[in-house]
């Protein structure tokens, strides 16, 4: 397909945002589940509606926001997209949008016309492609509150906006799209990366407000429960913006053993369940029969504080007064026995996807591993963790498929750095004690390799 012949097509939603929120006080407030706006009411949270515009097939979006008192006009919106969004390449051939907002502006395609080309399209209900660049807009949403980590304050939607504006850009000029996993997106991205910017000689002037609101904006609260219990909180050294997270702000004083062994058991079974070795081999490490690991780990007893101290420390798992719970923080060798336990494992070690860099790694020179592939990743600021896949299992098979968060794709190593990842997790095997020594070791021995190279893995931060 020749550059000259490509259609230019932009997906064009507005909603009203699911895990953003502005309080009056505490400036932009990230929800990381969502909330009912009558519940929203009760934190003081004054909901944003969403405007987003995505290139369908690529993982490209740019999004901007309003107070839903204060909505802005669609043309202007789209103005500010085509001209400061530099993934979207300018103006489009084809603009899609669903029949909420047709009806709600329908003067849209006029607006359209003055700068000649460009065609509306009403998506079909059963366009699946297009309600799914919506739902994966609003979690975008939720991820501006991640890619925070100098900790700065969100005061108010302007500078949320810039905020969304500088990591579309940063996406773009890091060519984030090199690295994703999906060769079939990163094949469309890289296509459409490769067109020029399109501009036009007639200038689309933002109006004054040319679209009336409803209840269509909010359709998702149907299925978010209502009256949850909810708390504020934000990070201790680096406070920056406010989340509000589900459930009671607890103090760690009221928190009994069994709270502590309920929680830990939790945290312990994900890694149990994708540790190298067995979990008799574990028991026995701790001092602990099998019978009473799986029995703690399944909630049915709990554990004395001395074994259950040993346990965490062999896992790799700590209290975390922030969240009065366990936070899982490795560094360890896993194995993908199944998809949901390999992708939980994941989540709980990248800090929910928040990664300097995921990556398969291979030997610049020789031949890899026959039997098994090997992920290293590494949550920002911690060691790096290896997940090992073995050949041709159902689990493998699912690795370019957004099994893992972030995953970036296959990486050429040093063939001495891809002996020693081979070489550290054969013996990682041999003893449950020596896992996360051994890691600890490899991370110091490539600490900054990987830190060095994490900026040409993870460019688009």
């Amino acid at each position: 397909m020749t550059l000259t012949a490509y259609t230019r097509e932009h997906h064009f939603y507005v909603a009203i945002a699911k895990h953003v929120f502005l309080h009056a006080d505490k400036g932009i407030v990230f929800v990381n589940d969502p909330i009912r706006l009558k519940d929203a009411e009760k934190f003081d949270l004054k909901p944003l509606v969403l405007y987003g515009l995505t290139v369908p097939g690529t993982q490209i979006e740019w999004l901007t926001f309003s107070l839903l008192d204060e909505p802005r006009s669609l043309s202007g919106v789209l103005l500010e997209g085509w001209e400061k969004a530099s993934g979207l390449r300018g103006y489009p051939d084809k603009l899609k949008i669903n029949r909420h907002i047709a009806n709600a502006c329908p003067q849209l395609q006029k607006s359209l016309d003055h700068i000649g080309g460009i065609s509306l399209e009403i998506a079909d209900g059963k366009d699946k492609q297009f309600s799914a660049s919506l739902r994966v807009a609003q979690q975008r949403g939720l991820e501006l509150g991640w890619y925070n980590h100098d900790g700065h304050v969100i005061n108010d939607v302007k500078e949320l906006n810039d905020h969304a504006l500088n990591i579309h850009n940063g996406h773009v000029n890091g060519r984030r799209w090199e690295w994703i996993g999906n060769n079939a997106v990163k094949e469309q991205a890289s296509k459409w990366m490769a067109l020029p910017f399109k501009t036009s000689n007639t200038v689309l002037s933002p109006s004054k407000l040319d679209w009336v609101s409803g209840s269509w904006l909010s359709s998702w609260e149907t299925t978010v429960p209502q009256n949850q219990k909810m708390h504020f909180w934000r990070h201790e050294t680096k406070p920056g913006c406010y989340w509000l997270l589900s459930g009671e702000d607890e103090n760690i004083d009221d928190i009994t053993d069994e709270d502590w062994d309920r929680r830990c058991a939790l945290k312990a079974k994900i890694l149990v369940d994708c540790w190298p070795n067995k979990p008799g081999d574990i028991a026995k490490a701790i001092g602990i029969t099998v019978k009473q690991l799986l029995w703690f780990l399944n909630g049915q007893m709990a554990l004395p504080e001395t074994e259950r101290e040993d346990l965490s420390k062999l896992l790799g798992i700590e209290a975390s007064a922030r969240f009065v719970d366990y936070d899982v923080i490795g560094p360890c060798v896993l194995i993908a026995e199944g998809p949901r336990k390999c992708s939980i494992a994941y989540e709980e070690l990248s800090n929910g996807g928040d990664l300097e860099y995921s990556v398969e790694v291979l030997p610049e020179k020789g031949t890899p591993d026959p039997s098994w592939r090997y992920v290293v990743f590494s949550a920002y600021g911690r060691l790096p963790n290896i997940f090992m896949f073995q050949r041709g299992s159902k689990t493998t098979d699912q690795l370019g498929k957004k099994l893992l968060m972030n995953y970036q794709g296959e990486r050429k190593v040093p063939a001495s750095t891809y002996r020693d990842v081979v070489s550290t997790c054969a013996q990682c095997s041999t003893n449950p004690l020596l896992n996360r020594k051994l890691m600890t070791e490899f991370g110091e021995r490539h600490k900054q390799y990987f830190q060095e190279t994490g900026t040409k893995f993870y460019t688009w931060r």
